[in-house]
């Protein structure tokens, strides 16, 4: 895994949009179009703000959840209302194509299904171009919490956590498609981190984080 190193959240943030700005351009170069799964956090939001300054053709750009907690839409809690809110005024709003985790249907075993299958349907092979994924100071990515039995999920690219984690049920992507994604680009930040970053750059199969692939990853970090 590469690793940059910067010194502060700001920093983190204007690199990662920068290295996202230039994969979209060189994949929209490459073969029209760019899908990317992205997860909530303080540093992302300031990563995407940035990001949306840049001047693409974002009608191309296809945008997935990595993680959703189950509530009801414009919940604060969520992780889309937090992106409506990112995006809000810059423009790109109603360019890009933005596709929502499901998580208010009535059954959310099919909604998980189906929102493999519309991953599928876009990318034409269910590998995304792209997955930014943060981490927190327990070791979870995504929404894969340590001892949640969706961490054990290797039959399905999106899973319901078998446990409510910090009062919400979760949706999230599974390691499968996750691990198959042509690029992962981890973002993180944050001085309680720090002994979990030393333990993600080992690739410590004791945290969730330390499951992930690290073939094609990039490390931004203010934490080495």
């Amino acid at each position: 895994m590469k690793i940059e190193s910067h010194p502060d959240s700001l920093q983190v943030a204007e690199s990662a949009a920068k290295y996202l700005e230039q994969k979209i351009r060189d994949s929209i170069k490459e073969k029209g179009s760019f899908s990317m799964a992205i997860s909530g956090g303080k540093t992302p939001w300031q990563m995407l703000k940035l990001l949306a300054k840049a001047p693409l053709p974002w009608s191309r750009v296809n945008i997935f959840q990595v993680d959703e907690r189950e509530a009801a839409d414009g919940h604060p809690d969520r992780n889309l209302t937090q992106l409506f809110k990112t995006l809000e005024g810059t423009g790109i709003i109603t360019k890009v194509n933005i596709f929502p985790m499901p998580v208010v249907a009535e059954n959310l075993e099919e909604a998980c299904a189906d929102y493999a299958n519309t991953i599928k349907e876009i990318t034409g092979d269910g590998i995304l171009d792209l997955v930014h994924l943060g981490m927190g100071a327990d070791g979870h990515t995504a929404s894969l919490i340590p001892g949640d039995q969706v961490c054990e999920v290797y039959d399905k690219d999106v899973a319901m956590t078998a446990s409510p984690y910090q009062g919400r049920n979760r949706m999230t992507l599974t390691y499968p498609v996750i691990n198959k994604a042509k690029e992962i680009l981890w973002v993180i930040t944050g001085e309680e981190k720090k002994e979990m970053v030393q333990r993600l750059i080992s690739k410590d199969p004791n945290i969730p984080a330390g499951k992930v692939s690290q073939e094609n990853a990039l490390l931004i970090t203010d934490q080495v």
